[in-house]
């Protein structure tokens, strides 16, 4: 498709309405008619991918779930109880008397 310019002075400005005059005078390409069938058939499967994918994420947190479970009483043991931290206990083993501290 040409496009007819008009001269305007310094500048050359393509003659709009001449454009799509033409333009609505081309035929309609065979492809577009089958456009709209793909794009809603993409769209169907993208929203069946996520609805997939919901479904494994769940089966996955599931056995994540169950996994734990079954390691956690598996250990059999006592759970470990927790010391309070703070810079001024005694025994705190990152003390810097007992990091500088020459042992022989």
């Amino acid at each position: 498709m040409r496009i007819e310019d008009e001269d305007l002075g310094d500048f050359s400005v393509p003659d709009l309405d001449l454009t799509l005059r033409r333009l609505g005078e081309m035929p309609v390409p065979p492809g577009l008619a089958a456009m709209d069938d793909a794009v809603l058939a993409g769209l169907d499967r993208a929203r069946r991918d996520r609805a997939g994918g919901k479904l494994l994420m769940g089966a996955t947190v599931a056995f994540a779930l169950a996994l734990g479970m079954a390691g956690g009483g598996v250990a059999g043991t006592a759970p470990a109880s927790a010391r309070p931290l703070s810079p001024f206990a005694p025994d705190n083993a990152l003390a810097p008397s007992t990091l500088l501290a020459v042992h022989p």
